[in-house]
């Protein structure tokens, strides 16, 4: 199985499950942010019974419940995946919490037989000859820091999407929940976002997608930081 984590669904990749906060056609939603709990969760699914004994205590102090809720991620949607290959989107290299996503990737590869694409993984762990087992558990050990608490994405929010193809540069693509949400009655808005110490302002003409669920919007551009934009829309 081939899964898609990070990867904004509307763009030309092949995978059998998308898994995005932006709902497209039948892709798996979580809450912008929140990739790391995600993963946490599928890492813990899929290597519960494999790991070493201090990773397992880890996964054991845990709270699911509280994961699963704030990341708007359930177990339903768990079950849905097979091992398979994992394909990293720029939402997850862009992510403030890169680094630690980055070793729950490695336990999901070393431990739980996925193949990772699209992020460099170090090689945390590896096979060890028996008489250096020690040797290898004390250079490779790591220690996982704790699931930070998940950022709010209430009121407007839209995704900078890199790819022109998906979606033009005076364009705002969004779905028709997207546009009673924000209470938007006109054809063409403003908004406004500050993003890297800059703050701007640019009118977009509204694109309504019926295979877009959910109140995230979609605007062409490129930023170095995680690409989910908190703004202020205005009718024009």
């Amino acid at each position: 199985m081939r899964i898609s984590i990070g990867n904004l669904p509307l763009k030309n990749i092949k995978a059998d499950i998308f898994m995005h906060p932006i709902k497209y056609k039948d892709s798996i939603i979580y809450e912008p942010m929140s990739e790391e709990a995600v993963i946490a969760l599928i890492t813990k699914h899929f290597t519960y019974d494999k790991v070493p004994e201090y990773i397992n205590d880890y996964f054991d102090e845990m709270d699911d419940g509280y994961l699963f809720s704030e990341s708007n991620f359930d177990e339903f949607d768990l079950e849905k995946l097979e091992v398979g290959t994992l394909l990293i989107g720029r939402d997850i290299a862009q992510h403030p919490r890169v680094e630690n996503i980055k070793k729950f990737l490695a336990i999901l590869r070393d431990f739980g037989g996925f193949k990772i694409e699209g992020i460099d993984i170090p090689e945390f762990f590896s096979p060890s000859d028996p008489e250096l087992a020690e040797i290898v558990e004390a250079e490779k050990r790591f220690y996982l820091e704790d699931i930070a608490e998940l950022e709010s994405f209430d009121g407007s929010v839209v995704y900078a999407c890199i790819d022109p193809t998906v979606v033009k540069g005076d364009e705002l693509l969004c779905s028709y929940q997207f546009v009673i949400a924000n209470k938007i009655k006109s054809e063409k808005v403003k908004i406004f976002y500050c993003n890297e110490d800059r703050c701007l302002e640019e009118t977009k003409e509204i694109k309504k997608d019926i295979n877009i669920k959910g109140t995230f919007g979609i605007i062409l551009k490129k930023v170095d930081s995680y690409p989910f934009l908190k703004v202020e829309i205005r009718n024009l």
